[in-house]
């Protein structure tokens, strides 16, 4: 829990009753989890406890927990009602709730370490608790350690050995990786693996596949007619420090730092079975499995089984298992427990936005600020994407930074793009990314501003500021007819910052009125605007920049994380800025400097 202490309430000067969060949406899914967990270890119905797992998910990928409650609009979540809506208000406030407080009372915080042991349930952790006095993951590691359980009925060497495994898993799975480099990590498992025995078809499954921002584990499906020998060369892999299990078609392994990888092997008819099962989310499919149960249907990775008759669809495409479900295909990316199954089964998925639709990218810097690369590198770097326009977007001087261009060097820079011209075949704009002050002003005036092509609005300072005084920042940085876009909007960085607090709806109505683009930067440590934040601002109809926020060429390439936020936010190539033409570029910016 965060230690901020329990704040008034107040109303600010926007006029909105706000109350100082506690707890994130995900930090409020946690102990959702957590009372669906305790709930069953004390013997509750499955219904309602899993009415908690279903809230959980609603609530993690939903808007600012605290922005919804203040407008009375949490209990309009799907799977939240008056009971489980009054913990998450308790949650948000205060850090817990009494639902919780109460299973405390029975069973210790603690005991949730066990149960996240692989092997152990619900009833094995009870016992343990109840006659070995066992409380925590270090309480069943010192009694493994001393014999302690040997001898237990139906607790053999080989379920002990197994504990011991899953003890390894557990402390990975505390540590989740951020997107990027799980990816990078995904992709030499795969080289690896396909280093070996002949297989058919190889894939990212899981949240990695979903474009999660954080992974817990990786998870591969593979086809192949070999699966044996597959698995035997995977779980040699020299990158594995431990192997967590190994069978005939399924094996996980351990790497150094935690990240456990998860490899399943079956025949290439039951493909798109398999995908689509180990894609997820656990929630998605819950709610598959629910729709398909009311058609006398069952769906695992093995087909789809009809319960009347008992015959077996098998999928050679992930398609196929929708098809047969009487449903739209749903994207990867939007398995999250919500509202697709209904979106899919009235059609009404839209096409999602893919990397081939951008045409360019409008956040890179150089070393004329904070960037190691040069100019004219950053621009063959651009053209060699393939894009038809980048835009070099140096920070400027900002208060006190040690880097960043002043008006003369943003000038000379002007020139040096010139100079170069169209040598690389790539339009370059001439662009900066400009400090918004701590009153909303911005580091340049605006006689320097309409010099540039393109102005990126970023805070960078003050970044403590109350949710009210941020938000009129941010509004009045919306409203300078010379900003083009509002960079990384929450300033949230997964190497340290959370970001700051505003009225998300106020800021994301001003960005709509004035024509001003909401970025998702795709920088590994930041991926910003949140997916649940962008699905949001397009109902406002804001328009959003999909950029790398490069600082070497190499970082081109991350636009593609800025994409996959973008697909779970459920935006299409419309609504983003950066996959429009450049002269629509141009008179997007232009309709906004010539309004009066």
């Amino acid at each position: 829990m965060r230690k901020s202490a329990i704040a008034a309430v107040a109303f600010g000067a926007l006029g909105q009753l706000h109350y100082s969060i506690v707890l994130s949406n995900n930090e409020v899914a946690q102990k959702l989890l957590e009372i669906r967990t305790l709930m069953e270890m004390a013997g509750e119905s499955f219904y309602k406890y899993m009415a908690y797992e279903k809230a959980a998910a609603s609530v993690e990928n939903a808007p600012p927990l605290n922005d919804l409650i203040a407008a009375g609009e949490h209990l309009k979540l799907p799977g939240i009602g008056k009971s489980i809506g009054a913990a998450i208000e308790q949650l948000v406030r205060t850090g817990t709730a009494d639902q919780l407080n109460a299973l405390y009372q029975r069973f210790p915080p603690t005991l949730l370490e066990v149960l996240g042991v692989s092997g152990i349930g619900t009833k094995t952790a009870a016992m343990l608790f109840a006659e070995y006095g066992i409380a925590s993951l270090s309480d069943l590691e010192a009694a493994i350690g001393a014999g302690t359980l040997l001898g237990v009925p139906r607790l053999g060497s080989k379920t002990i050995d197994n504990w011991k495994r899953g003890i390894l898993a557990y402390k990975g799975r505390q540590r989740r990786t951020p997107l990027p480099r799980a990816l990078a990590i995904a992709r030499q498992a795969v080289a690896y693996v396909e280093q070996g025995p002949l297989l058919q078809r190889l894939a990212f499954a899981g949240s990695l596949r979903r474009a999660e921002v954080t992974v817990g584990d990786i998870d591969l499906v593979c086809t192949s007619q070999h699966a044996a020998d597959v698995i035997a060369h995977f779980v040699t892999w020299p990158k594995a420090e431990a192997v967590l299990a190994e069978g005939p078609t399924k094996a996980s392994i351990w790497l150094p730092g935690g990240l456990q990888i998860d490899l399943r092997v079956l025949p290439d008819h039951l493909y798109g079975n398999l995908l689509q099962h180990f894609t997820g989310s656990r929630e998605h499919n819950i709610k598959l499995r629910e729709y398909a149960v009311r058609r006398s249907l069952r769906v695992s990775e093995n087909g789809i089984l009809n319960l009347e008759t008992g015959d077996v669809i098998t999928c050679t495409e992930e398609a196929g298992v929708y098809d047969a479900l009487g449903m739209q295909f749903i994207p990867p990316e939007l398995r999250s427990g919500l509202d697709e199954i209904d979106l899919a089964r009235a059609g009404a998925i839209p096409p999602l936005v893919g990397l081939s639709d951008l045409r360019g990218d409008f956040h890179m810097h150089t070393t004329w600020s904070d960037g190691d690369d040069s100019l004219e590198a950053m621009i063959a770097a651009a053209a060699a994407r393939g894009y038809e326009y980048h835009a070099i977007s140096d920070h400027s001087h900002g208060r006190g930074r040690r880097f960043g261009m002043d008006p003369s060097a943003l000038r000379r820079q002007r020139g040096e793009i010139e100079q170069l011209g169209a040598r690389y075949g790539i339009q370059t704009l001439c662009a900066s990314e400009v400090d918004i002050l701590p009153d909303g002003s911005l580091d340049f005036d605006d006689t320097v501003l309409a010099e540039l092509d393109v102005v990126i609005g970023s805070v960078h300072t003050a970044t403590s500021q109350s949710r009210e005084v941020m938000t009129a920042r941010l509004i009045r940085a919306c409203e300078n007819p010379y900003v083009t876009i509002i960079g990384h909007p929450t300033g949230r960085r997964f190497d340290g910052s959370p970001g700051y607090e505003f009225d998300y709806d106020a800021v994301f109505a001003a960005a709509a009125r004035t024509g001003t683009a909401v970025e998702i930067d795709g920088q590994a440590a930041r991926l910003d605007l949140p997916a649940p934040l962008a699905r949001k601002a397009k109902t406002f109809g804001v328009t959003f920049a999909l950029d790398s926020d490069a600082h070497r060429t190499g970082d081109l390439a991350a636009t593609e994380f800025a994409v996959g936020q973008a697909r779970r936010a459920g935006l299409g190539a419309g609504d983003i800025l950066n996959a429009r033409r450049l002269d629509e570029v141009r008179a997007f910016v232009a309709r906004k400097r010539d309004t009066p």
